[in-house]
């Protein structure tokens, strides 16, 4: 009888350590949350806004991040369609289309 080899585990190379590039600002608005990734420089920034800030500012700044990020999301979207036109556009172009009729007579 031959005998049974466990099955070998290979374990994850080793990641190397550093500085994320951005940091996410988790930031509530009237529907929930909103999640703004950013540098340091700007999560710094947004949390010096954010520290001194009244109820009446709180709320106008609330409403212009969620239409910067309901824009930010049509904006996506937008390019996300006209890149799948392109590419339909190219593709079509590859492709020869002739309207159908009588077929070549041969010589």
């Amino acid at each position: 009888m031959a005998k049974k080899i466990p099955p070998t585990i290979s374990l994850p190379t080793k990641k190397t350590i550093g500085k994320p590039r951005f940091v996410k600002n988790v930031i509530q608005v009237a529907s929930g949350t909103v999640s703004v990734y950013a540098t340091p420089r700007i999560s710094k920034a947004l949390k010096e806004i954010i520290e001194d800030m009244t109820f009446y500012q709180g709320v106008r700044l609330s409403q212009i991040l969620e239409a910067i990020y309901n824009q930010g999301k049509k904006d996506g979207a937008n390019d996300a369609f006209s890149e799948i036109d392109k590419k339909v556009k190219e593709v079509k172009k590859v492709i020869p289309h002739r309207n159908p009729g009588q077929p070549k007579k041969p010589k």
